[in-house]
């Protein structure tokens, strides 16, 4: 298996680029999340990869750390869920974000994720809960991972963090606003509320 690839990235689009090893290009799928950590063409990048094999394809996906690595290879536990549907998915959420939903039971919120039904939000949460949380646990334990206080936000407050986060607002800027607006407004607010009063706090 192909598992890490490093050379020059002589192609890059949203969802697939071309990196040249030592004369020899391969063309790696991505997502939109690794495509926004990569530089610009005509740089050195290494991405993790895995080799999907089928019977008449050999498909290579790339990603810009282990995280996103190891969430894509969980989704493929999932019934249903198929290499292809896992790199969609990672192009509407980040790996960190996508574990936090599945740990705490959050429907709701993986139902906005585009291409997500009803059941197979509850396909994932059912075969991939206690794994997400498993994963989360072990990013909290690395420095600097800004997923520890997310991994305890649930409900409304998690979905506002997310909300922020496609504004652009990056943790703790996010998770402390949204904090502080329900301290303001009550646990019981919801995110609709919760949204505009955290933006008080940015």
């Amino acid at each position: 298996m192909i598992e890490r690839v490093h050379g020059m990235l002589i192609e890059k689009s949203p969802t697939f680029v071309v990196v040249d090893v030592n004369g020899i290009g391969y063309g790696i799928n991505i997502s939109a999340y690794t495509a926004g950590k990569l530089p610009e063409a005509g740089a050195e990048v290494t991405l993790h990869t895995n080799l999907v094999v089928r019977e008449d394809s050999m498909t290579l996906f790339g990603f810009a750390d282990t995280t996103e690595k190891s969430t894509f290879l969980m989704l493929l536990d999932v019934n249903g869920v198929g290499p292809k549907m896992a790199q969609r998915i990672l192009c509407g959420v980040s790996p960190a974000d996508l574990l936090n939903m599945i740990a705490s039971d959050n429907k709701s919120a993986l139902s906005k994720i585009k291409g997500l039904g009803k059941k197979t939000c509850e396909q994932m949460v059912l075969t991939l809960k206690d794994k997400a949380a498993t994963m989360l646990q072990g990013l909290g334990n690395l420095e600097g991972s800004g997923v520890t206080s997310m991994g305890a936000l649930t409900g409304a407050k998690m979905e506002a963090v997310l909300a922020l986060h496609t504004l652009g607002v990056k943790d703790p800027a996010a998770e402390k606003a949204v904090a502080k607006a329900a301290e303001n407004l009550g646990d019981e607010a919801d995110a609709a509320a919760l949204i505009p009063e955290a933006l008080k706090y940015l």
